[in-house]
């Protein structure tokens, strides 16, 4: 299965450490966070790898490069950077071929699960926490067996406490590219932005 991940934002909220680097590279418990993810995904036997740069892109390019060597490592540079379904968007055609689906992990996500059942989870999966502020966050709405029935971006109102954390298993890439390639021809934007959610 593909890993694919979303790095190319400022990290505005960490500055002042994010003047020099990116988010990414910010360090973390002995490692970066962006070394943090790839060990786990690679420990997940993931070996493809996409990443989506923008704000000090070459930097990570370089890491990755250096630190990862073995890993069969692809890079798709997001100018402008207009949320995350367009970074997606633009890397459609490293990924809307993969039999397997795909893994997105968003490069400033480190997580504590089991990566392995999650691929091996048939259909869709969502990484999901219960929060205190629902509002600030993209959240799922679920039946009452769990199943997810809504995704909804940063909703005034919210009708669910549970966020998505920024990982997800998308079990068919290429009906996520024409979702994607879909709200990019509407122009379809929440809060200003194409928003994986609304794929």
């Amino acid at each position: 299965m593909k890993a694919v991940i979303p790095v190319a934002g400022i990290g505005s909220r960490l500055r002042p450490h994010t003047h020099t680097q990116p988010k990414s590279l910010v360090p973390v418990a002995g490692n970066t966070i962006l070394g943090h993810i790839i060990d786990r995904l690679v420990e997940a036997g993931v070996r493809e790898f996409v990443f989506i740069i923008g704000y000090l892109g070459e930097k990570i390019e370089r890491y990755v490069r250096r630190q990862y060597p073995e890993l069969l490592a692809s890079f798709v540079v997001q100018e402008p950077r207009e949320g995350i379904a367009h970074a997606l968007w633009l890397a459609r055609d490293q990924f809307r071929t993969e039999k397997e689906g795909i893994l997105i992990l968003l490069g400033d996500t480190i997580v504590d699960v089991d990566l392995q059942e999650m691929m091996r989870t048939p259909g869709n999966v969502l990484g999901v926490k219960e929060v205190k502020t629902p509002s600030m966050f993209g959240l799922v709405e679920t039946s009452a067996t769990g199943r997810v029935t809504k995704v909804v971006e940063k909703p005034r109102i919210p009708k669910s406490n549970y966020a998505m954390v920024g990982l997800y298993k998308i079990a068919n890439a290429d009906w996520l590219a024409t979702a994607l390639e879909r709200i990019i021809d509407q122009n379809q934007r929440t809060h200003g932005e194409f928003q994986l959610t609304d794929a």
